[in-house]
């Protein structure tokens, strides 16, 4: 059995049937004004979440990158301690500074 070439169906392609009906019209008005209020809404919200943001960050801005600072800085000097550990631990292995009469 050979297939013919072309398209899978044999019924043409055409316009839907239902699709100039009265119903279908304004179910496609009432979707596009949805969507429009949806994407409205999505909008407004994320507009209202930056101004949160920025209305904390003018409250609260300095406050956060001094502590930014502190702990930037405490941090530090915890790895420069761990750092010094590490190499007091390796010269004392090494036996750096060892005097053989002691």
């Amino acid at each position: 059995m050979a297939r013919r070439r072309g398209k899978g169906s044999s019924r043409p392609r055409g316009r839907d049937i239902y699709e100039g009906l009265p119903s279908d019209a304004t179910y496609k008005q009432t979707a596009h004004k949805r969507a429009l209020r949806n994407s409205i809404r999505a909008w407004v919200v994320r507009l209202l979440v930056v101004a949160a943001i920025a209305f904390a960050w003018h409250l609260w801005g300095d406050d956060v990158r001094s502590m930014m600072r502190v702990q930037a800085h405490e941090t530090t000097e915890e790895f420069e301690e761990g750092a010094d550990q590490i190499k007091e631990g390796r010269d004392r292995r090494a036996g750096v500074g060892w005097v053989e009469g002691e």
